[in-house]
């Protein structure tokens, strides 16, 4: 199903903070709530996004009623998740399409929130991979420029055109409590795998590899090889910094579902590192990416695949409108939203 932008969002207008997976830590809800504030924007905070993490796994339903009360209340605008977490795949069953499909308000979260992006994208709703109020909107002590000039095109456009490297990144932990910098990096830009001068156009679809897995695992009907068919797959690994061998076995699974042969191209986020110095992060990134092309080649040696994309676990946070048509031109170099 092709999916469609839910209207943006204008300053004074409401969104709201909920919790479909975990609620955040301490410190961050009102810091995230004062972030959004400073968009402009109104914040209601829903009941979710105070409670407990074990209440939280104890009732998938109120979380899932949570969601449905913040997208069908016509003063709010846009939905932030609060965090990401584990649990999220719980509250699928207790969500009741139409009450979202009726009311398609543009949604913000990352890493579990993949769930909820693959539901909504099934209802012909595009949703934003990123934006999350914890840690994307709460990390650092001032809000990094690229997170914030992306979140705001993401909450005020509709992001037609080019997207771009930002030109620096880091996957330190950010440490509320000190609130001290983080030490960035240099970025060095996408890497492109079976570049030639294709241009191609197609719908993006994907999240967290650790929550697409859980869809593979459970057999859900959100990601299989239908719903992946001439789309471009979005992929990044979570702060769990998964072993090569874990990767290459999740690429192995897409290949023997047929979920890569279905891809028009494969787009993956920069990935949080376990090294602690900059040599160690890029051996990490770097067989992260040997081991992606060379198990994608087993299976579709064609497959354009592009490397170190700005979305997921890593910062800054570029919010991946999912849903969306993207181009991908090798020739130019160049990766852009398309109108529909």
């Amino acid at each position: 199903m092709d999916a469609a932008y839910p209207p943006p969002i204008s300053r004074g207008d409401t969104v709201a903070v909920v919790a479909p997976s975990h609620a955040p830590p301490n410190g961050a809800l009102s810091r995230g709530v004062e972030r959004l504030r400073s968009f402009d924007l109104e914040v209601e905070v829903f009941d979710t996004a105070t409670r407990t993490t074990e209440w939280l796994r104890a009732n998938p339903e109120a979380r899932a009623e949570d969601v449905h009360r913040a997208f069908e209340r016509e003063d709010v605008r846009g939905v932030v998740a609060a965090m990401g977490g584990n649990r999220e795949l719980q509250m699928l069953p207790h969500l009741e399409p139409e009450r979202l499909r009726d009311s398609p308000t543009r949604f913000y979260g990352a890493s579990d929130n993949t769930h909820l992006h693959l539901f909504l994208n099934g209802l012909g709703i595009v949703s934003f991979y990123g934006a999350q109020l914890f840690p994307a909107l709460v990390a650092d002590p001032r809000m990094h420029p690229y997170t914030r000039e992306q979140v705001e095109r993401a909450l005020f456009e509709t992001p037609f055109g080019p997207i771009a490297p930002a030109e620096e990144w880091t996957d330190e932990y950010y440490d509320l409590e000190a609130n001290s910098p983080r030490t960035w990096f240099e970025n060095d830009g996408w890497r492109w795998h079976n570049a030639g001068e294709e241009v191609l156009t197609a719908p993006v679809t994907g999240g967290c590899l650790a929550m697409l897995e859980s869809q593979l695992l459970t057999d859900t009907p959100y990601f299989d090889r239908e719903a992946c068919e001439g789309r471009v797959l979005a992929v990044e690994t979570s702060g769990e910094t998964p072993e090569a061998a874990m990767v290459e076995r999740f690429v192995m699974a897409l290949g023997e579902r047929g979920i890569l042969e279905a891809c028009e191209a494969l787009v993956v986020g920069k990935p949080e590192t376990p090294g602690s110095t900059l040599n160690e992060r890029e051996k990490y990134r770097s067989r992260q990416r040997r081991v992606i092309a060379g198990t994608v080649g087993e299976y579709e040696p064609d497959l354009p695949v592009v490397f170190d994309l700005d979305f997921g676990h890593a910062a800054p946070d570029l919010p991946l409108p999912l849903g969306a048509p993207m181009t991908i031109d090798a020739g130019a170099r160049e990766i852009r939203f398309t109108r529909p």
